[in-house]
């Protein structure tokens, strides 16, 4: 009888995290998976702030792991602070965050296999390289440290320093540019974020990133749930037999990420015009694979002619539209084009884990649409005053640069420094 009662009890008080009975059957029942991401952690979970959209190593295999689940996938914002307290409110699935294995998270939750080895290292400005090589050296007084909160990174942080000035910064996405700007000296964050940040901001150098000062790992985070953990562990497993990890690290490492965002309109509108160039790649890759062709007519006289008429509803002028959007299809076959034919020249074989054209880059790029409409409208006075033209000219060169995108920039901005009326 007082087992019973105890049993009792325990059930009571388990949380919605730990009373789940079978999370796979559930998944399965519901027809959606919810996977939490934190959206500051380049390059595994990051929030466009140009599209609002996640992009990212976790954020692809996610879109993988629902796809093998026969699922739609629902993303659930959370924070590094925030995490196992969402976990323990059973808000979330699975968490792909980048997120490190520690003792101290799993008393609560339940971990897969792990899917990448990394390790806490410093990050600096290259001037600064040499002061900050060991522990020792970072804690100085004097020195100021700046963290992100709520993580491994800051739990480390105050487990190793106890002279240096530690600064708590909220704001992940931005944090490297306050040690490239002067305002903070050093950071330990793991190995692959430094190398992802040092390549993205040349005043940066990341310190030996192959010999970090810790051993960790990435994995997914779980409910306690064993027959949910086996077939995501499964899935991981399959995933790195056939290599998509390894190709999804290489993807996410040499994407052109963002750096800043947007600061008014005419960034806006730039940089959603970049934002569609970045998807021709995986557009020409589809098309490699079926062996179809780079142009269809046909589709894109549908597509302007449905142009023209969300530009009249948008108060957008139907020829400065139609320009427009015929100039950023030409710039996409441009793209297109150039890729295809370096890889016939390198005799290319077949493509893996491409993005269904139809079901995951078409829909993008229709989202796209809509936004950039919303983006001309707001800039049609810009456009059209010729006072202006070497700002747009400038803000043109700095969202879409010529050293990624070729002759393809030129044309995809053309409209912009020629306006029709």
């Amino acid at each position: 009888m007082k087992s019973h009662l105890t049993l009792s009890i325990l059930i009571s008080l388990a949380t919605p995290a730990m009373a789940a009975e079978d999370r796979l059957a559930d998944i399965l029942a519901r027809g959606t998976v919810r996977i939490a991401t934190t959206g500051d952690y380049q390059p595994f979970s990051y929030k466009n702030p140009v599209t609002h959209e996640y992009e990212g190593l976790d954020i692809d295999l996610g879109r993988q792991l629902a796809r093998e689940l026969g699922v739609k996938l629902e993303w659930v914002p959370t924070s590094w602070p925030q995490l196992m307290a969402d976990y323990e409110a059973g808000k979330f699935d699975i968490v792909m965050s980048g997120v490190s294995i520690n003792l101290e998270r799993q008393k609560k939750a339940l971990f897969s296999i792990p899917y990448l080895k990394d390790g806490k290292t410093p990050i600096t400005r290259c001037t600064d390289a040499q002061r900050f090589q060991t522990l020792a050296q970072i804690d100085q007084p004097g020195v100021n440290v700046i963290v992100n909160p709520g993580g491994t990174n800051e739990k480390f942080a105050r487990s190793h320093l106890h002279h240096a000035r530690l600064t708590v910064y909220p704001d992940n996405t931005t944090i490297f540019e306050q040690i490239a700007s002067g305002k903070a000296d050093v950071m330990m964050t793991d190995a692959i974020e430094t190398r992802l940040q040092a390549k993205l901001r040349p005043a940066l150098c990341a310190i030996h990133p192959n010999q970090p000062f810790t051993y960790s790992e990435k994995a997914l985070l779980l409910p306690n749930d064993f027959r949910w953990k086996a077939w995501v562990d499964q899935f991981l497993h399959q995933a790195q037999a056939r290599g998509t990890l390894d190709r999804l690290q290489t993807r996410w490492l040499s994407w052109p990420w963002l750096t800043q965002a947007p600061q008014n309109d005419l960034d806006t509108l730039l940089a959603l015009m970049n934002e569609r160039l970045k998807l021709m790649p995986d557009v020409a890759r589809y098309k490699w694979n079926e062996q179809s062709a780079i142009e269809d007519l046909a589709r894109e006289k549908t597509i302007l002619a449905d142009l023209v008429k969300q530009a009249e509803a948008a108060k957008v002028s139907p020829s400065l539209a139609t320009a427009f959007f015929k100039a950023q299809i030409e710039a996409a076959k441009m793209v297109q084009h150039q890729l295809t034919d370096s890889w016939r020249q390198q005799q290319a074989s077949r493509f893996e884990d491409i993005p269904d054209l139809k079901t995951e880059i078409r829909p993008r790029l229709d989202a796209l649409t809509s936004q950039l409409i919303d983006a001309l409208a707001r800039n049609q006075t810009t456009l059209a005053d010729p006072a202006r033209q070497p700002l747009i000219e400038s803000t043109a060169q700095r969202w879409i640069p010529q050293t990624q995108w070729g002759e393809a920039a030129k044309t995809a901005s053309a409209p912009l420094l020629n306006p029709r009326p």
